[in-house]
Parts: C-alpha cells; structure tokens; sequence
C-alpha cells in the first residue's frame, strides 16, 4: 500500500493569538476566492453553538452575577500574563488558551449564573427549534446529576480545563456561604497509560504549583491532597483530589452473569465482571464525602449508558447520597471526539474547539494529512473498531512512519475513519 503525506506549511500561519477570541477562519473554498473569511468557525453542534452566543454576551456584560470568588478567579487567570520559567531555567510569558478560558465560562456560566443542573434543562433552554421535545426524551438516569461534556481538540489543553475547574471549584465551596461546589474530586483515566500522563501532572499536585493557577493572597487557603489509586487509606483535612483508573472502582458484585464483556482498550483487556476488585478502600474513600466533582479524561469512552464507567460512576453517585445525602455536583466529560460508536456527538456537549480552530489559533502547528494509495475497505459491521479495522491499521502504520521522519510525536490513538486520513497533529504548549 503506498501513501504520501501532505503539508502546505504556508497555510499555517496563525490567524490570531492562542490566548484571544477568534475572528476569522480558513475556509476550503469560498466565491471570492479567499481562503480566510471573518467571523469564527460556525459548529454543528447546536447546544454548543448556542452557548457560544450566550457565553459572549455575558462576558461582555463583565461577568454579571457572578460571585465574587468567580470574577477575582477569572481575573487572575484571563485578564494579565502571567511570567514563568522553564525546567531549563529559561522565563517566558504564559496566558491560557482562549478555549481554556471558554470552556471554564461555559461551565460557570451554566452552574452558577442559570443554575442549570440537569441535561434535560440544557437541552431544553440551547437545544434550538426542537428543543422542548429532545429535552423530554432524556432520561431520568441521564438526569440524575449534572453532566457536561467538552470538545477541545488534540493539544488544546484538556489538562489545564479540568485544573482550572477544580481550582474554581474548590475556592467557590470555600469562600461562598451559599456554594453547592465540591472541594473533593476524582479524576479518572481509561487506562493505565493515560493514568501515567495524568500522574505526571497532576501527582503531587504538580500543576497546581508550576501553573498560576492559586491567587497569591489565596495561597494559605488551598489545601487540597492529591491521593493516587493506591494510596487510598487514610484522610485528609482539606479538599482532596483522587486520580485513579476506571477500573478501580469497578463495583465487581454488580456485574455478575457478564463475564463475556471485554474492554478491548484496557491495556490488556478487562473482563467488566473479572476486573479485580481492589478499589474497595477507593470507592469508600470516595462516598464518605458529601460533595464530589468527577472529571473523565478521553472521555469518548463513556458513550454506553449501560457499561461498566458509567455503572461505577453512577454508583459513586448513588452511595454517596445514601451516605450523606450528597452526591455528584457534576460529571465533567473530555475529549477530542466525544462521539458513539455509530459516530453521533454526546448529547451533552456545552463547548467545542474543533480542530480546524486549534489550527487557525496556533494551538496545533504542523498537521500532517495522510493519504492512503489505495482504497481503504470497511468490514460490515456494528461495531466501528470491526468496521474501520483497516482504517485504523493504517492510520498507526503511518503515524510511526512519520514519527521516524520526525515529523509527528508517535501517538497510540487513532480517531478517523476515512481513507483520508489526518494523522495526530503536533502541539504548541500554552506558554
């Protein structure tokens, strides 16, 4: 099978700061001629698109209603650069992505500002023309507690988003007398190799460190203990951020009689049912706090109501309000391709950066657009990973392929089904 790759280094000038809202984008084709066009790059998805708007306005409206630990938080973080330094030594100007900050906004805004705590009441206030009748074919378990989900793509910083929301989180619990926000979080990762890279960042609480994240006249107040999967007796005093992999707190005893599911993307393969159950002191950990944030990395995992994630989540949910009559006070969702396995965008996506935004911002430098030299065929099938089989193949043949040209960082993750095919772009780190 031949194939070539394709790059027009010269259309990938950035059209504006990585740090400012976006005022135009690059367009296939347009009758003028143009490649750029004014204006940012419209969505099809139609809550998103519509919390766009809503966003905007009530950031030009300088943040009103919101508290006040919201608007000195927003303050610090968007409003000014901040100056750091390298492991090498080396100082440099650092500002979050705008995506970064959009995403936050559309969060607050939601949660604090609509006090929208349910799908249906998303789906129902930015779900467009139709929105009365896709609110009401939500169901109650979907509704049980509040769910967001964030399109942000490959290098746009999903790591920094979900620091920002815990520390936004955590001092609004603190510092508001009448805040329903959680000071206690549980971050969890697919697998062990996303677990590593989470770790990474976020062990010893790293991130809340080296980034700006904590208000210099705050930093007396932020206690918060990052506990990792197995090291899960003990207590602490203050907020506490548990960062594990979903299988550890797989309630086994619940999944009885399913012994033929394997999660093929395990790393190796885990039976839903044999997974070992060691989590116990996690999950216990866990549900004696009243209020707990959740936050799922590559999130596109949790598409089936009816698997094991979304069965130990729920069940977070379900014994911490039997045990303090609390519960989840949201579910945080990210990824790059929040999609089903028939290729349909979760319902419960509230922002989208798509990639071609990411581009136009400087965010993703060099793409790389593989072609395939002949005709990729699909297997029928339900199941997009039996379907796209050979798509997916080809896709990690040329990403290491590239990645011994020097040309790509090589990547374990393929998210394309077609037989052109982009290969996993590079990132520019905020900073």
């Amino acid at each position: 099978m031949s194939e070539e790759s394709v790059l027009n280094a010269a259309a990938l000038d950035p059209l504006f700061k990585p740090h400012e809202e976006p005022t135009s984008h690059r367009v296939k084709s347009a009758k003028d001629g143009k490649s750029v066009v004014k204006g940012r790059r419209p969505w099809n998805i139609v809550i998103a698109q519509n919390l766009r708007a809503a966003v905007r306005e009530w950031r030009e409206s300088f943040y009103v209603g919101a508290s006040d630990t919201t608007r000195h938080l927003f303050e610090y973080w968007f409003e000014r650069s901040h100056r750091m330094t390298t492991e090498a030594g080396d100082e440099h100007d650092f500002r979050y992505y705008f995506c970064q900050k959009e995403a936050v906004e559309t969060y607050v805004y939601l949660h604090e500002i609509r006090k929208l705590t349910c799908l249906s009441q998303i789906v129902a206030e930015f779900g467009g023309p139709h929105a009365e009748v896709a609110a009401q074919g939500i169901t109650d378990d979907e509704d049980a507690w509040s769910r967001m989900a964030f399109k942000l793509a490959t290098g746009a910083g999903k790591t920094k988003c979900m620091s920002l929301c815990m520390v936004l989180s955590y001092f609004h619990a603190m510092r508001e007398s009448d805040s329903d926000l959680a000071r206690h979080f549980v971050l969890i990762a697919p697998n062990l190799t996303v677990y590593e890279r989470l770790k990474d960042d976020f062990g010893g609480g790293k991130i809340f460190d080296t980034d700006p994240l904590i208000p210099a006249e705050w930093k007396g107040d932020w206690n918060l203990s990052v506990v990792l999967q197995d090291e899960a007796s003990g207590a602490s005093t203050g907020g506490t951020l548990y960062l594990t992999n979903i299988h550890r707190l797989y309630d086994t005893s619940k999944r009885k009689g399913k012994d033929g599911e394997n999660y093929a993307w395990a790393e190796p393969n885990v039976s839903k049912s044999k997974a070992l159950d060691t989590g116990t002191a996690l999950r216990d950990r866990i549900t004696s706090h009243a209020r707990v944030m959740v936050f799922n990395d590559e999130a596109h995992h949790v598409w089936d109501p009816e698997s094991a994630w979304n069965e130990a989540v729920g069940y977070l949910h379900t014994t911490i309000k039997a045990r303090t009559d609390g519960g989840l006070t949201a579910q945080m969702d990210f990824s790059a391709t929040p999609k089903d396995n028939h290729g349909r965008i979760f319902k419960h996506v509230v922002c989208d950066t798509p990639l071609g935004e990411a581009v136009d911002a400087g965010i993703v430098k060099t793409p790389v657009i593989g072609r395939a030299g002949e005709k990729l065929k699909e297997t029928p099938s339900d199941n997009a990973a039996v379907r796209y089989e050979t798509h997916f193949a080809w896709v990690m043949n040329a990403g290491r392929k590239a990645s011994k040209n020097g040309r790509i960082a090589a990547r374990k993750r393929c998210c394309s089904s077609c037989a052109k095919t982009p290969l996993p772009p590079t990132r520019l780190h905020n900073g």
